[in-house]
């Protein structure tokens, strides 16, 4: 994976954190690096701390469970910054860190993309248990 120079996104899941990323990033010579927290002002409070010249740091609050979070984040990164390399999803239970020069030219990269943002929440949070159906909920549901 090759970060000097790359266009970095991190998507921050509630109970997550991207300062480790982030840090990380800038530290191996990204060119810009977008933090998206659901968090309010945690990215920016980040972006603030790592924005230097050669590798302007962007924070914003997001959600990236929403498809038009994804998309806003993503225009936003691509006009501050450039075409985006590399696309993180952090969580509390880990993180997932897509090349985004793997995605197939004959797809629609938004589409694609979110899709893979699915695939890396899923990997980043452990599943839940599916609610247990209240006995009120099955009679009802008998009837």
């Amino acid at each position: 994976m090759r970060v000097a120079g790359a266009v970095v996104v991190i998507a921050v899941l509630r109970g997550g954190s991207g300062s480790d990323l982030a840090r990380r990033f800038t530290a191996a010579g990204a060119a810009g690096v977008l933090v998206a927290d659901q968090n309010p002002g945690a990215a920016e409070d980040l972006a603030a701390e790592l924005d230097r010249p050669g590798c302007p740091v962007i924070g914003v609050s997001s959600d990236v469970h929403l498809p038009s979070d994804v998309a806003a984040l993503v225009h936003t990164a691509v006009e501050h910054l450039g075409p985006i390399d590399l696309f993180c999803v952090t969580g509390p239970d880990g993180e997932r860190i897509v090349s985004l020069d793997e995605l197939p030219d004959h797809l629609d990269p938004l589409a694609e993309l979110l899709a893979l943002v699915g695939d890396a929440i899923s990997e980043v949070v452990p599943p839940q248990r599916q609610p247990v159906a209240s006995p009120s909920a099955s009679r009802t549901a008998v009837r």
